[in-house]
């Protein structure tokens, strides 16, 4: 939730919508306003995936001139400010984006991802449970997932669990969420279970150190030899210096 990678995919998803209005007569038409709006904001998007961020600001700030209450303006701006790490100018248009639009779940899911960022996690959560309630947002299984992770942090797995349920429910092939799941099965010794959610992580995502250190754990629970010596080899040559590895070399010399 708090990488650079993260953010941009966030970027990568915006909607630009809204219904057009043509009016007649000599004053401004709205239609042409809402048109000069959104090419504004997708030039700073554009911008924003080069890293040209100060130009990304720049036609952000165009955008604001011209409608000051744009929700999707203060969105997108907040995205780049939390890359550029000015988060109080970030934090500041994220809640500028919710208090004129307090319906924009995008928004609000990326505000609750800053905030799980920044450590925030029962602030975090607020933020995600009210964007998980929208029905109609397309990437809810998303929210799920963030509110899955940020409860994790609060030390409350099943709140966790139950999260990840819901968010595999919505995506089948929400990777962080199934992975979730499957460390959580075999912390409950539930291991056909377990191994059930990691193979179906193993379908949609590549591996990380995580996924191979449960590799692991299974390929032992159920006598997979084959299995356990490719994942160690894998996290040996891999992520040599992760705490998973280091956890694989405590449990090799017990």
């Amino acid at each position: 939730m708090k990488n650079r990678v993260a953010l941009m995919l966030a970027l990568l998803g915006i909607a630009l919508s809204g219904c057009v209005t043509e009016t007649t007569g000599t004053g401004p038409k709205p239609a042409d306003r809402d048109k000069q709006l959104q090419t504004l904001v997708e030039l700073g998007i554009g911008y924003i995936r080069n890293g040209e961020y100060a130009r990304a600001k720049e036609n952000l700030n165009k955008a604001l001139e011209m409608d000051p209450k744009s929700a999707i303006a203060h969105n997108t701006l907040a995205l780049v400010f939390q890359l550029e790490r000015e988060w109080d100018e970030a934090e500041r248009h994220f809640k500028l984006a919710l208090r004129y639009d307090p319906s924009f779940t995008r928004a609000r899911n990326n505000y609750g991802a800053f905030l799980f960022a920044r450590g925030r996690y029962s602030k975090a959560i607020e933020q995600l449970k009210m964007a998980a309630e929208d029905q109609f947002y397309t990437g809810r299984s998303t929210v799920f997932e963030n509110l899955g992770v940020s409860y994790l942090r609060t030390g409350d797995v099943q709140s966790a669990e139950d999260a990840f349920q819901h968010s595999v429910a919505l995506n089948p092939e929400q990777p962080r969420a199934l992975l979730e799941l499957a460390d959580i099965r075999y912390d409950q010794n539930r291991f056909p279970e377990s191994r059930d959610f990691y193979r179906r992580y193993q379908t949609v995502a590549q591996h990380n150190a995580r996924s191979l250190w449960l590799c692991i754990r299974l390929a032992r629970i159920f006598t997979e030899p084959d299995e356990e010596a490719s994942c160690t080899l894998a996290l040996k040559n891999i992520y040599p210096a992760s705490e998973e590895y280091k956890k694989f070399q405590a449990s090799a010399r017990q």
